[in-house]
């Protein structure tokens, strides 16, 4: 009851409150809604026209690049033309002479662009001389203060990273200078506790390394400190505030562990002038909240926390649903709004630990901390109020004049630049639930806006897969979160224990039986030869007949077995390599050389192989209905074709053999596993699964050896129905012209399924992101070293973009942290085996004529390591363009347009994966007609395919078509067979109706 009445108590005094001000603002708008200018005009068409909002955000975010009039012209007829509307005159008239092209084109562009600077410079300062000190200064000629955070790029290398730092003590030099001749208000430079700085700097600390990684946690947050701490130690020294903002969930477990050592430090404990901040909308935030107001029990003064909703809300639901993963925010507003308030009011009942500021534009938010604080006994100077530059300026100058403190977070950057930042603005602004669009362009209620938050149930996610019943929907297997620690925690268990059990002794199996072979293959582990990983039995010819003679008299039986119990069997294995997953990715790390996420990936897809082929059974090989009429019925069936070799590659160990496994036994086929003998370890770890989960030893024979003598015998075999093989062109090729040859006494024609190398190629055409092209080169080039058969390994650059581009990848490659694959660290790992060694780097000492090396990184002495490479070429026919490498060594070439670059792209034999980097929808489109490639990828990496989503596989002479982990990819490991009844009886037909 009590509890009951402070609350109506304080939303009666809310409501006062937020009436007077909202009265007090009335008459004068925000400049961004006013519609006597255009850009308020083009707010108002974007709030009224979603598609017209998309089209005009996507043209915004691409002119910054956008380097001739031509360019804007072109980009303005894909985006804009013939949907003006009612658009100002000007803005229609320079958007149709843009798009027309002719004399006035370039005249016409350099307005658009002009109106699209001043739409930036409401809400971006710009960096040049004193620009900033005229912002700050006229602020407080307003009674307002200021927190500068200096805009940029995102950070792909070390060398940009140390160019951040020193822009930001250069900013602290500057601030600090100017705050000596600023007159001192005591509103805005003191609180209770004493004297504020009068300079005040905002940072995101991914703008100080390039690789933060929850994987690497611990290290992740040392670089952070030692980059940092001199930028602290200065402003300290200059007597300027630093305040830590949170970005994405991806480093919020690293930014809080760094703001506690910062916090903490020797040099800095004492220092009140630190603040860091707590998001709402995560369901983390009131935890945060209790964190924070630990960690200032344990220092000398207090520090700043700073309470915000969250600017990421869309990319956090959007990572999450994507890879799997919990939700890490609030998807219902009210509970967003709620945990607001409820940390509100923690933190000012804790303000003697905590300085306090609350950040936002929602009235009810901002009163809702006046009144708390009111009935706490604070003084309006006791906390403040923040608010972002450009947003809301009558509120903001009723807050000021009642004698509130209320901080203005500028941005400092170049405005074309600075042009995703503003994007982010505007979709703020127009949001459906955001306050100021409800306020000044709906027309909202004022008892709706300053009610309390109305608490609505999280919506339910719409049903998904569900463990162990093959009838559910599939969903791909979650990624493991590495933010927690507790995983982070098992994983490093895992792969310590890992080591410690090599070398492990794998032994071939017939019929269920362990056999030593006539060979040992002894494999050293790819981070240091010195260490064996496995000691691989080598099965002989011998008892790989035996082998096929054991999965000939099995197959009759197992392919009468009823589809439903081959899928639960694919189920319960499913189950076995989820519970078994860290073992598993951690013999990778040291067989096979993954690093960390790799390997979890790697495993996770030969779930996803396993869950997605026992439900796709059920609808792909089960009885099917055909077309019918009166007297007839129609049925296809399939059945398994036999015993079938499975022939699988080292470099995704457990993947593509698990795939390739499970989808030939659900179809009924009897299986001889034919592992790489460099990742025999995993594939037996595989074989253990699939006895285990209840497959008979029978149906599944585990054959290590060497291919030219295992491999080739099951091949040429008769009694063998078909081979499923992932691998290189040449040994596919060699499978292919082999299996095509009958047999004496075979009985069946071999069918391959077979995917084969890759030369895959990235376009960046010039109106590319350039921090989503470099990220997605680095992924797709360099990840895993390189040795995926979906690698990039040809870089083509559409014009002028290849100069500017190629500095910063190679700035971006040369941070590429290399080490050892169990090192959380490694971001380029080893390769797989000496042989691979010693050819990449004759081939790095010796290129082919017409190569020039333009950039080699630095690589560890032990261990296999090949340094990240970039070439440069001129002529498509290079050999570096031509033949696939499996390693990190990238080719790159120049395009005159757009379509000289697809014309390369498809200038090899090759065709598995490729991508675009573009943002213009007609290249988008044109790529998508004419990029030969079985996956194609715009505007991302071309690597990671996931089942179920992107069904992988190529063409030419990269496979056969066939396409794993999507639709119809069972049917080639069946026979189909029609059986089509007469069900007319005496002149009776069952379904005919009279």
């Amino acid at each position: 009851m009590h509890r009951q009445t402070v609350h109506g108590r304080r939303n009666r005094r809310i409501m006062e409150i937020g009436t007077g001000y909202w009265q007090a603002t009335q008459g004068a708008l925000p400049k961004l809604f006013d519609q006597r200018k255009w850009h308020g005009r083009l707010l108002d068409r974007v709030l009224k026209d979603e598609a017209f909002k998309i089209d005009a955000f996507r043209f915004i975010d691409v002119l910054p690049v956008l380097r001739s009039s031509q360019a804007i012209a072109s980009h303005v007829r894909e985006y804009l033309l013939g949907r003006e509307g009612d658009l100002p005159v000007a803005v229609r008239t320079a958007l149709t002479m843009a798009a027309a092209g002719g004399i006035a084109s370039p005249l016409a562009a350099r307005m658009i662009r002009a109106r699209a600077t001043a739409m930036a410079r409401r809400f971006i300062c710009e960096p040049d001389g004193d620009k900033p000190l005229r912002v700050f200064e006229k602020l407080a000629r307003e009674n307002l203060t200021f927190t500068a955070d200096i805009l940029g790029e995102a950070t792909v290398s070390e060398t940009e990273a140390e160019r951040r730092l020193h822009k930001h003590l250069e900013l602290v030099d500057k601030l600090s200078a100017a705050a000596e001749k600023w007159p001192e208000n005591p509103v805005l430079h003191r609180s209770p506790a004493g004297p504020l700085p009068l300079a005040n700097i905002s940072v995101k600390i991914t703008a100080f390394d390039p690789y933060p990684d929850a994987v690497d946690h611990d290290g992740s947050v040392a670089r952070f400190r030692e980059r940092l701490l001199p930028l602290l130690r200065r402003a300290k020294e200059r007597n300027v505030f630093i305040h830590f903002d949170l970005e994405q969930w991806a480093v919020h477990a690293i930014t809080f562990a760094l703001f506690e050592e910062i916090a903490l430090h020797p040099d800095l404990r004492d220092w009140p002038h630190i603040g860091m901040t707590v998001q709402s909308y995560l369901k983390s935030g009131e935890q945060d909240c209790d964190r924070l107001l630990a960690l200032s029990r344990k220092r000398e003064v207090p520090f700043t926390v700073r309470l915000v909703k969250g600017a990421y809300w869309d990319y956090e639901v959007a990572h999450a649903r994507s890879n799997g993963l919990v939700c890490p925010v609030y998807t219902a507003k009210g509970l967003t709004d709620a945990n607001f308030e409820n940390i509100t009011v923690k933190l000012l009942d804790n303000h003697d630990l905590v300085a306090c500021a609350f950040a936002g534009h929602n009235l009810r938010f901002l009163v809702h901390a006046m009144v708390v604080a009111e009935e706490k006994g604070l003084e309006r100077t006791g906390f403040e109020l923040q608010m972002l530059h450009g947003m809301a300026e009558p509120l903001r100058r009723v807050l000021a004049a009642d004698g509130y403190r209320v901080r203005i977070y500028v941005p400092v950057g170049d405005l074309l630049p600075g042009m995703a930042y503003l994007v982010r603005r505007l979709l703020e602004t127009s949001s459906g639930t955001g306050f100021l669009r409800r306020t000044y362009h709906d027309g909202a209620p004022l008892d709706a806006m300053l009610g309390p938050p109305v608490l609505e149930p999280e919506p339910e996610e719409p049903g998904g897969l569900i463990r162990g019943d093959v009838d559910s929907p599939f969903g791909n297997t979650s990624i493991l979160d590495f933010c927690d620690p507790r995983v982070r925690e098992e994983f490093a268990g895992a792969v310590a224990a890992g080591r410690s059990r090599l070398p492990l002794q794998v032994l071939l199996v017939v019929n269920g039986r362990p056999v030593m072979g006539e060979e040992l293959h002894s494999h050293p582990s790819p981070n240091d030869p010195d260490v064996i990983v496995s000691l691989v039995s080598r099965a002989s010819t011998d008892q790989a007949e035996e082998a096929l003679e054991v999965a000939a008299r099995a197959f009759p039986a197992w392919q009468s077995t009823p589809m439903r119990r081959r899928a639960e069997l694919l189920e319960k294995l499913a189950a076995r390599l989820e519970g078994d997953r860290c073992r598993l990715a951690a013999l990778q790390i040291h067989e096979a050389g993954k690093p960390w996420r790799e390997a979890d990936a790697d495993v996770a897809e030969g779930i996803d192989f396993c869950r997605y082929y026992a439900r796709r059974s059920l609808v792909e090989l089960g009885p099917l209905r055909l077309e019918s009429v009166a007297g007839e019925e129609n049925v296809l069936l399939h059945e398994g074709r036999g015993p079938t070799v499975i022939i699988a590659p080292w470099n995704f160990p457990l993947a593509i053999l698990c795939g390739m496994t499970a989808a030939a036994m659900v179809a009924g086929n009897t299986v001889l596993i034919k592992p790489s003998s460099a990742a025999g370890a995993t594939a037996h770890a595989l074989y253990e699964h699939l006895v285990e989960a209840g497959f008979s030893p029978e149906v599944v024979q585990f054959l290590p050896g060497a291919g030219q003598e295992i491999g080739r015998f099951l091949v040429g075999h008769p009694a063998v129905s078909q081979i499923a093989f992932t691998g290189s062109r040449e040994v596919g090729l060699a499978i292919i012209e082999l299996a095509g040859k009958t047999q004496p006494g075979q009985v069946e024609i071999k069918r391959v399924v077979c995917e084969m190398g890759g030369k895959n190629a990235i376009i960046v055409d010039e109106d590319a992101d350039p921090d989503e092209a470099v990220k997605g080169i680095l992924r797709s080039a360099f990840g895993y070293a390189g040795q995926k058969c979906s690698a990039c390994s040809r870089l083509i650059l559409v014009g002028s973009i290849y100069e500017p581009f190629m500095n910063r990848l190679r700035e971006a490659c040369a941070s590429l942290p290399t080490a050892p694959a169990g090192e959380p660290r490694c971001k380029l790992g080893p390769v797989i085996d000496r042989t691979a060694f010693d050819r990449l780097h004759r081939l790095i000492a010796e290129p082919p004529e017409g190569a020039e090396l333009l950039f080699k990184g630095e690589a560890p002495e032990t261990g296999l390591f090949v340094p990240p490479v970039i070439f440069a070429v001129t002529g498509a026919d290079n050999p570096l363009m031509q033949e696939e490498l499996f390693g990190p060594v990238l080719t790159a070439i120049r395009a005159a347009d757009f379509s000289e670059a697809l014309n390369i792209a498809n200038s090899t034999e090759f065709t598995l994966t490729g991508a675009v980097y573009s943002r213009s929808p007609g290249n988008l489109a044109l790529a998508e007609q004419r990029f030969r490639a079985g996956n194609l990828y715009l505007n991302r990496g071309c690597t990671g395919a996931m089942v179920g989503r992107q069904p992988f596989g190529g063409f030419g002479m990269s496979g056969l078509g066939t396409k794993a982990g999507g639709p119809g990819y069972l049917r080639n490991f069946a026979n189909p067979r029609c059986v089509t009844e007469n069900t007319v009886r005496s002149g009776f037909i069952p379904d005919l109706q009279v």
